[in-house]
């Protein structure tokens, strides 16, 4: 439905009006889009054209180079010897930023779906709301308050400390399981599974029960199809959530094989920053230079990680831009 109907369109005022409103939504989409546009532009970059003052709006020379080092790692010789400054080449961090966010849905958006729908249709009204008040409790706990019981658990799995010598347990920091095990369970996912589920008529389930189906049947052949828009949902939340991680990573890996591409960003980020604040101009940024690096680098660096997420927004779209209506929500 549009904003304003065809038939008063023709008066001046109903003109004037239309324009300003469309002229101030595209000057918002254009406020928007700017930070990107100028993180793209940064990117491809020469080393002097990115500290340049003004600064230019395209690049008079484009080079690729910072994303030619996506397939290769850095060093740099400093202070007479050969510094390493990015060890392994950009792809290792993204292919690990992707097995962990992907890892982590296999398992979190199933176990959030099946306590959802054990939440909305297999218990009783009283025992569901004590349940369901279980199960959201998480959400009032942040996370910084259990960071460090994770990391005990995680270091002597399956428990918090190391009682006795007898008991078998195992140490999986550093390893892909620390990353994914923590996220299995979203209290805000199941918060969202729960109030679309609650929607859809008790008489379908009722019905299918009558035919014969199993609790997991009806949940494969009537609640997933009918729930398509709320998957959509869960999955783009979950995705942008745990693709953007970077406490839980840099508090249980010290393995830089391990690291995801958030936390590589960041800290040579900071390097640059820290050593750029002490010396104005140190020996390492002026080798970096040399070989065309410096913040054009992190401008493409924040480019490739942000590429899964927009792909994953375009297949979500549909759903998203619909505004899902839930309970409790609008």
């Amino acid at each position: 439905m549009p904003l304003i109907a065809k038939v008063g369109r023709n008066k001046l005022s109903v003109k004037f009006w239309l324009a300003f409103i469309t002229s101030f939504l595209w000057l918002g989409v254009a406020l928007h889009l700017f930070p990107v546009w100028w993180m793209f532009t940064s990117s491809i970059k020469p080393v002097p054209e990115v500290y340049k003052f003004p600064p230019t709006l395209w690049p008079h020379k484009p080079t690729l180079v910072c994303y030619k080092l996506f397939f290769q790692a850095i060093g740099v010789s400093y202070k007479g010897e050969y510094r390493t400054v990015l060890p392994f080449p950009i792809y290792v961090y993204f292919k690990n930023s992707l097995i962990y966010t992907l890892g982590t849905m296999v398992i979190q958006i199933p176990v959030c779906a099946l306590v959802a729908y054990s939440l909305s249709k297999l218990h009783s009204p009283r025992w569901s709301r004590i349940l369901f008040l279980a199960f959201i409790t998480p959400l009032l706990i942040p996370a910084q308050i259990y960071l460090i019981p994770r990391v005990l658990l995680f270091k002597n799995f399956p428990y918090a400390f190391k009682i006795s010598s007898n008991l078998p347990s195992v140490n999986l920091m550093n390893t892909t399981w620390v990353m994914i095990l923590p996220f299995c369970y979203d209290a805000f996912n199941v918060l969202l599974f729960k109030g679309f589920f609650d929607t859809i008529p008790e008489s379908l389930v009722n019905a299918a029960r009558l035919d014969g189906a199993s609790e997991i049947g009806i949940l494969r052949r009537i609640i997933i199809p009918l729930s398509k828009p709320i998957f959509a949902v869960v999955s783009w939340f979950s995705f942008s959530g745990l693709w953007n991680r970077f406490l839980w990573p840099l508090t249980v890996l010290t393995e830089e094989k391990m690291w995801p591409i958030s936390l590589r960003m960041n800290l040579l980020q900071t390097q640059l920053e820290s050593e750029h604040l002490q010396a104005g101009m140190s020996e390492i940024e002026l080798a970096l230079r040399e070989i065309g690096l410096g913040w054009n680098l992190i401008m493409a660096m924040g480019i490739i990680q942000s590429i899964p997420i927009f792909i994953v927004f375009l297949i979500c779209r549909e759903y998203l831009m619909k505004g899902i209506r839930l309970r409790g929500f609008k």
